[in-house]
């Protein structure tokens, strides 16, 4: 493909959620040599050891001179990408649809995991990592052991989980985890933890089902207590009915 030498930066760090800066991001990440995002790296700048090289002096938390957390936060503004966690070629299907409609089968393929290699792996790291927003606390398997909460990082997290949820978490406390799932303020948890709370009620109406079920049970054990009473007097009445006749 025909390219032509790019020397303006891309405002990819104030402008992510822009579909126009995106576009400019993704067209230069499909080329074998991105030129970055100040659009100075050559192709001198790159080793190449597969079909997707790496920078040689790559710094940490970059792909192709873009920062992973600009590339995170672009992925999940891009409305083509609905996974939360785009990290597959086929996460970046549609966007390679809609931008190169005449690229056929090969070249969407060729360039949806041209994505996920580079965008998909700088996503990969930042949830790893995880960044200040939402995070999930776990310490268990059902509904009732998953929390969300606000917090900085994972040991924030785990701490809060501590201090607020002690009492539920009980003696799981050593099987207390916690894994980054987006950006997000406080205000989400007002909605952010409806599961768990539905969770509870489940619980709540299934206790109160067996209540119910157990006091038909203990009043029908009480009856049958009364007709065993009942037997044992009706049979002393008639014998005493019977003394008497004699």
């Amino acid at each position: 493909m025909a390219r032509k030498r790019r020397s303006f930066p891309i405002p990819l760090s104030t402008n992510y959620a822009d579909r126009a800066v995106a576009e400019q991001v993704l067209i230069d990440l499909i080329h074998k040599f991105p030129r970055g995002p100040q659009g100075t790296l050559v192709k001198e700048d790159y080793y190449q050891y597969d079909t997707d090289p790496n920078l040689r002096d790559a710094e940490g938390g970059t792909t192709c001179g873009y920062s992973d957390i600009d590339l995170y936060r672009m992925a999940m503004n891009l409305t083509d990408v609905t996974d939360p966690t785009p990290t597959s070629e086929w996460d970046y299907r549609q966007i390679c649809y809609n931008m190169f409609p005449d690229a056929g089968e090969r070249g969407w393929t060729r360039r949806s995991r041209r994505f996920a290699n580079r965008i998909g792996r700088a996503v990969r790291r930042v949830m790893n990592s995880g960044l200040p927003g939402i995070w999930q606390v776990t310490w268990g398997y059902s509904d009732t052991c998953q929390a969300m909460m606000h917090a900085d990082n994972a040991t924030d997290a785990c701490t809060q989980a501590k201090i607020f949820f002690g009492p539920i978490i009980g003696d799981n406390e050593y099987r207390l985890s916690s894994n980054f799932v987006r950006e997000g303020s406080p205000l989400e948890l007002l909605n952010a933890n409806d599961k768990m709370l539905k969770g509870f009620d489940n619980l709540v109406a299934q206790k109160e089902a067996n209540i119910k079920k157990m006091q038909e049970q203990i009043e029908a054990f009480q009856m049958s207590k009364q007709f065993v009473e009942m037997y044992a007097i009706n049979c002393m009445q008639a014998n005493l009915d019977e003394g008497e006749t004699l």
